[in-house]
């Protein structure tokens, strides 16, 4: 598995608008997303692996991203069903950040993306939870298991 961390240095120094990773390493965070999608469906969590970086279209559920920029590597994020609905999305539209509907879909899709994180890890992946600023994470992961529990 490609250590997405090792990108970092090259993206800043970069002197284009956008650093990719090379075509390796992303190859490399495809096998792992589609490893992480099949434990969280035999767990009974509804899992997509994100194509081309565009998730609209996908069921809810988890979104596994693979990150060809930064912040590299794979990533987890959750879509609550409740995202599609008209009275969230008008929230979303008015950008009404005070909404208790809007507050509660973020804290709640939080918790449960920290929860997958924890599924994983008992299943042998190794995760992160990385701090990305203010009060915004990467739910990464690592690496899949190297004994895989049966």
């Amino acid at each position: 598995m490609t250590d997405p961390f090792q990108f970092f240095t090259a993206s800043h120094l970069h002197d284009g608008p956008v650093y990719r990773a090379p075509q390796e390493a992303i190859d490399s965070w495809r096998k792992l997303a589609e490893e992480v999608r099949r434990e969280l469906d035999r767990m009974g969590f509804p899992a997509a692996v994100v194509p081309g970086g565009d998730p609209r279209g996908l069921p809810p559920g988890a979104h596994i991203w693979v990150n060809t920029v930064e912040p590299f590597g794979v990533t987890l994020d959750w879509d609550p069903p409740v995202t599609s609905s008209p009275e969230y999305v008008e929230k979303v539209l008015t950008q009404d950040v005070t909404s208790g509907l809007f507050s509660y879909v973020v804290n709640a899709s939080e918790i449960i993306v920290r929860a997958l994180c924890e599924v994983l890890r008992e299943a042998g992946f190794r995760v992160l939870i990385d701090h990305a600023g203010g009060q915004t994470y990467n739910y990464r992961v690592l690496a899949a298991p190297r004994f895989p529990k049966i």
